[in-house]
Protein backbone atom coordinates (compact mmCIF):
# COMPACT_ATOMS: atom_id res chain seq x y z
CA UNK A 1 0.00 0.00 0.00
CA UNK A 2 1.16 3.42 -0.82
CA UNK A 3 2.16 6.67 1.15
CA UNK A 4 0.84 9.20 -0.57
CA UNK A 5 -2.80 10.72 0.06
CA UNK A 6 -4.99 12.65 -2.71
CA UNK A 7 -7.44 15.64 -0.79
CA UNK A 8 -10.33 17.12 -2.53
CA UNK A 9 -12.39 20.18 -1.97
CA UNK A 10 -15.88 20.72 -3.35
CA UNK A 11 -16.83 24.10 -3.51
CA UNK A 12 -20.72 25.36 -2.97
CA UNK A 13 -21.65 21.35 -2.86
CA UNK A 14 -25.73 22.17 -2.39
CA UNK A 15 -26.23 18.50 -2.01
CA UNK A 16 -22.89 16.96 -2.53
CA UNK A 17 -24.06 15.08 -6.22
CA UNK A 18 -20.99 16.04 -8.16
CA UNK A 19 -18.90 15.15 -4.19
CA UNK A 20 -20.29 11.73 -3.45
CA UNK A 21 -20.35 11.31 -7.53
CA UNK A 22 -16.07 11.72 -7.29
CA UNK A 23 -16.11 9.42 -3.72
CA UNK A 24 -18.01 6.84 -5.89
CA UNK A 25 -15.76 7.49 -9.06
CA UNK A 26 -12.36 7.18 -6.75
CA UNK A 27 -14.11 4.20 -4.24
CA UNK A 28 -14.27 1.97 -8.09
CA UNK A 29 -10.63 2.09 -9.05
CA UNK A 30 -7.50 0.77 -7.56
CA UNK A 31 -4.99 2.80 -6.50
CA UNK A 32 -1.91 0.62 -4.77
CA UNK A 33 0.11 3.70 -5.05
CA UNK A 34 -2.57 5.68 -2.77
CA UNK A 35 -2.84 5.23 0.92
CA UNK A 36 -6.14 7.70 1.56
CA UNK A 37 -8.85 10.04 -0.62
CA UNK A 38 -9.88 12.94 1.51
CA UNK A 39 -13.04 14.83 -0.25
CA UNK A 40 -14.32 17.96 1.77
CA UNK A 41 -17.68 18.93 0.82
CA UNK A 42 -18.05 22.93 1.57
CA UNK A 43 -21.40 24.94 1.40
CA UNK A 44 -22.59 27.36 4.09
CA UNK A 45 -25.44 27.51 6.33
CA UNK A 46 -26.33 24.92 8.84
CA UNK A 47 -29.25 23.50 7.32
CA UNK A 48 -26.91 22.73 4.02
CA UNK A 49 -24.51 21.27 6.04
CA UNK A 50 -27.21 18.97 7.97
CA UNK A 51 -28.15 17.85 4.30
CA UNK A 52 -25.01 17.42 3.17
CA UNK A 53 -24.00 14.89 5.95
CA UNK A 54 -27.35 13.18 5.57
CA UNK A 55 -26.77 12.68 1.88
CA UNK A 56 -23.40 11.62 2.61
CA UNK A 57 -24.15 8.78 5.01
CA UNK A 58 -26.64 7.59 2.84
CA UNK A 59 -24.92 7.43 -0.63
CA UNK A 60 -21.22 6.73 0.66
CA UNK A 61 -20.97 3.71 1.74
CA UNK A 62 -18.27 1.66 0.33
CA UNK A 63 -17.54 -1.27 2.22
CA UNK A 64 -13.53 -2.23 1.89
CA UNK A 65 -12.93 1.15 0.29
CA UNK A 66 -14.37 3.07 3.28
CA UNK A 67 -10.78 2.37 5.16
CA UNK A 68 -9.25 4.70 2.27
CA UNK A 69 -11.78 6.99 1.12
CA UNK A 70 -13.51 9.23 3.73
CA UNK A 71 -16.26 12.11 2.51
CA UNK A 72 -16.98 14.69 5.28
CA UNK A 73 -18.77 18.46 5.06
CA UNK A 74 -17.59 21.12 6.55
CA UNK A 75 -19.36 24.84 6.57
CA UNK A 76 -17.25 27.18 4.22
CA UNK A 77 -18.23 31.07 3.03
CA UNK A 78 -16.01 31.95 -0.20
CA UNK A 79 -13.41 34.34 0.80
CA UNK A 80 -12.91 32.81 4.43
CA UNK A 81 -10.76 30.07 5.26
CA UNK A 82 -11.92 26.30 5.94
CA UNK A 83 -12.34 26.38 9.56
CA UNK A 84 -11.56 22.01 10.52
CA UNK A 85 -9.97 20.12 12.96
CA UNK A 86 -6.42 19.24 13.14
CA UNK A 87 -7.13 16.28 11.11
CA UNK A 88 -8.92 17.84 7.58
CA UNK A 89 -6.58 19.17 5.02
CA UNK A 90 -5.86 22.76 4.63
CA UNK A 91 -4.70 22.41 0.92
CA UNK A 92 -6.08 20.39 -1.44
CA UNK A 93 -4.67 18.32 -4.62
CA UNK A 94 -8.07 18.70 -6.58
CA UNK A 95 -10.98 21.64 -5.93
CA UNK A 96 -14.00 21.02 -7.94
CA UNK A 97 -17.19 23.24 -8.72
CA UNK A 98 -20.62 23.26 -10.74
CA UNK A 99 -22.16 26.49 -11.81
CA UNK A 100 -20.77 28.45 -9.46
CA UNK A 101 -20.44 31.51 -11.36
CA UNK A 102 -24.44 32.44 -12.46
CA UNK A 103 -25.09 34.67 -9.34
CA UNK A 104 -23.50 37.75 -9.55
CA UNK A 105 -19.65 39.12 -10.16
CA UNK A 106 -19.69 40.42 -6.44
CA UNK A 107 -18.78 36.32 -5.66
CA UNK A 108 -16.14 35.93 -8.22
CA UNK A 109 -13.35 37.34 -5.89
CA UNK A 110 -14.06 35.84 -2.79
CA UNK A 111 -14.66 32.36 -5.29
CA UNK A 112 -11.36 33.36 -6.50
CA UNK A 113 -9.35 33.98 -2.83
CA UNK A 114 -10.95 30.65 -1.09
CA UNK A 115 -8.99 28.91 -4.35
CA UNK A 116 -6.19 30.71 -3.63
CA UNK A 117 -5.90 30.01 0.15
CA UNK A 118 -6.83 26.02 -0.70
CA UNK A 119 -5.20 25.21 -3.93
CA UNK A 120 -1.89 22.81 -3.62
CA UNK A 121 0.63 24.61 -5.29
CA UNK A 122 0.66 21.51 -8.11
CA UNK A 123 -3.11 21.04 -7.49
CA UNK A 124 -5.93 20.86 -10.09
CA UNK A 125 -9.35 22.97 -10.46
CA UNK A 126 -12.23 21.49 -12.73
CA UNK A 127 -15.07 24.10 -12.80
CA UNK A 128 -18.15 22.92 -14.58
CA UNK A 129 -19.87 25.90 -15.88
CA UNK A 130 -23.57 26.46 -16.98
CA UNK A 131 -23.11 29.88 -19.57
CA UNK A 132 -25.95 32.28 -19.05
CA UNK A 133 -24.66 35.83 -19.20
CA UNK A 134 -21.35 35.11 -20.93
CA UNK A 135 -19.75 38.79 -20.71
CA UNK A 136 -20.25 39.09 -17.13
CA UNK A 137 -19.31 35.33 -16.43
CA UNK A 138 -16.38 36.07 -18.27
CA UNK A 139 -15.21 38.20 -15.67
CA UNK A 140 -14.47 35.43 -13.19
CA UNK A 141 -11.60 34.11 -15.68
CA UNK A 142 -9.77 37.01 -16.75
CA UNK A 143 -9.94 38.01 -12.63
CA UNK A 144 -8.68 34.48 -12.44
CA UNK A 145 -5.78 35.01 -14.70
CA UNK A 146 -4.15 37.92 -13.34
CA UNK A 147 -3.88 35.83 -10.03
CA UNK A 148 -1.83 33.14 -12.46
CA UNK A 149 -4.63 30.85 -12.37
CA UNK A 150 -5.51 29.46 -15.85
CA UNK A 151 -8.33 27.80 -17.34
CA UNK A 152 -8.29 25.89 -20.31
CA UNK A 153 -10.64 23.81 -21.69
CA UNK A 154 -11.18 20.07 -20.46
CA UNK A 155 -10.08 18.41 -23.69
CA UNK A 156 -10.32 14.72 -22.64
CA UNK A 157 -13.86 15.31 -21.26
CA UNK A 158 -14.93 16.92 -24.85
CA UNK A 159 -13.37 14.22 -26.54
CA UNK A 160 -15.45 11.27 -24.24
CA UNK A 161 -17.88 9.27 -26.70
CA UNK A 162 -20.52 9.49 -23.66
CA UNK A 163 -20.50 13.14 -23.74
CA UNK A 164 -19.33 15.03 -26.85
CA UNK A 165 -22.05 14.87 -28.44
CA UNK A 166 -24.43 16.23 -25.20
CA UNK A 167 -22.23 19.35 -24.50
CA UNK A 168 -20.43 19.91 -28.04
CA UNK A 169 -19.01 23.50 -26.95
CA UNK A 170 -15.76 23.65 -28.04
CA UNK A 171 -14.69 27.33 -27.36
CA UNK A 172 -12.43 28.21 -24.98
CA UNK A 173 -14.08 31.10 -22.08
CA UNK A 174 -12.80 34.00 -23.83
CA UNK A 175 -14.57 32.89 -27.44
CA UNK A 176 -18.24 31.89 -25.68
CA UNK A 177 -21.24 33.97 -26.12
CA UNK A 178 -18.93 37.03 -27.62
CA UNK A 179 -20.75 38.37 -31.02
CA UNK A 180 -17.25 39.18 -31.94
CA UNK A 181 -16.11 35.65 -32.02
CA UNK A 182 -17.04 33.99 -35.14
CA UNK A 183 -16.77 30.42 -33.78
CA UNK A 184 -19.17 31.42 -31.11
CA UNK A 185 -21.59 32.34 -33.65
CA UNK A 186 -21.48 29.83 -35.91
CA UNK A 187 -21.77 27.69 -32.32
CA UNK A 188 -25.32 29.73 -31.88
CA UNK A 189 -26.62 29.21 -35.68
CA UNK A 190 -25.76 26.03 -36.25
CA UNK A 191 -26.52 23.82 -33.08
CA UNK A 192 -29.63 22.78 -32.49
CA UNK A 193 -32.42 22.23 -30.05
CA UNK A 194 -36.20 20.40 -30.32
CA UNK A 195 -38.89 23.00 -28.88
CA UNK A 196 -42.09 20.77 -28.53
CA UNK A 197 -40.73 18.79 -31.59
CA UNK A 198 -39.93 21.39 -33.35
CA UNK A 199 -36.10 22.49 -34.09
CA UNK A 200 -34.62 25.78 -33.45
CA UNK A 201 -30.91 26.64 -33.30
CA UNK A 202 -29.57 28.26 -29.73
CA UNK A 203 -29.53 31.38 -31.23
CA UNK A 204 -33.27 31.34 -32.08
CA UNK A 205 -34.64 30.26 -28.51
CA UNK A 206 -36.65 32.60 -26.20
CA UNK A 207 -37.80 32.57 -22.72
CA UNK A 208 -41.44 31.23 -24.13
CA UNK A 209 -39.32 28.53 -26.07
CA UNK A 210 -37.62 27.20 -23.15
CA UNK A 211 -41.12 26.97 -21.29
CA UNK A 212 -42.32 24.97 -23.85
CA UNK A 213 -39.98 22.60 -23.80
CA UNK A 214 -40.54 18.85 -22.49
CA UNK A 215 -38.26 17.35 -19.89
CA UNK A 216 -35.96 15.46 -22.15
CA UNK A 217 -35.16 18.87 -24.96
CA UNK A 218 -34.67 20.90 -21.65
CA UNK A 219 -32.08 18.77 -20.63
CA UNK A 220 -30.33 19.16 -24.02
CA UNK A 221 -30.71 22.81 -24.06
CA UNK A 222 -28.88 23.41 -20.55
CA UNK A 223 -26.11 20.14 -21.58
CA UNK A 224 -25.71 22.31 -25.03
CA UNK A 225 -24.63 25.55 -22.92
CA UNK A 226 -21.98 23.89 -20.50
CA UNK A 227 -18.34 23.34 -21.02
CA UNK A 228 -15.89 22.11 -18.15
CA UNK A 229 -12.91 23.83 -17.56
CA UNK A 230 -9.47 22.88 -15.67
CA UNK A 231 -7.08 25.12 -14.24
CA UNK A 232 -3.83 25.36 -12.25
CA UNK A 233 -1.22 27.73 -11.26
CA UNK A 234 1.16 29.27 -13.73
CA UNK A 235 4.37 28.19 -14.43
CA UNK A 236 5.67 31.81 -13.77
CA UNK A 237 3.33 32.07 -10.38
CA UNK A 238 4.32 27.94 -9.20
CA UNK A 239 7.69 28.60 -10.55
CA UNK A 240 7.59 25.32 -12.52
CA UNK A 241 5.13 23.80 -15.16
CA UNK A 242 2.32 21.86 -13.48
CA UNK A 243 1.48 18.35 -14.62
CA UNK A 244 -2.08 18.32 -15.94
CA UNK A 245 -2.38 14.64 -15.91
CA UNK A 246 -2.09 13.91 -12.10
CA UNK A 247 -5.50 14.20 -11.00
CA UNK A 248 -6.99 14.24 -14.12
Amino acid sequence: EGDESIDCMELGSGLGTCGIALAHALASIETPSINSYQIVLTDRGDETIALLRENIDRNCTFGGANKKLSVTPHPLTWGNELLTDCSAPKKFNCIIGSDLLYNSRESYEPLLNTIQQHLHPDGTVILSVRWRKPELEREFFRKAEKLGIIFVNWKEFEECESFKGRCPARLNWSEYGSPECECSNEYFLKTNVSVGNVTKSLAAITEDDMECMNDEEYASFEEKQIQIYVAGYSAKKKGRKRDFDRIN
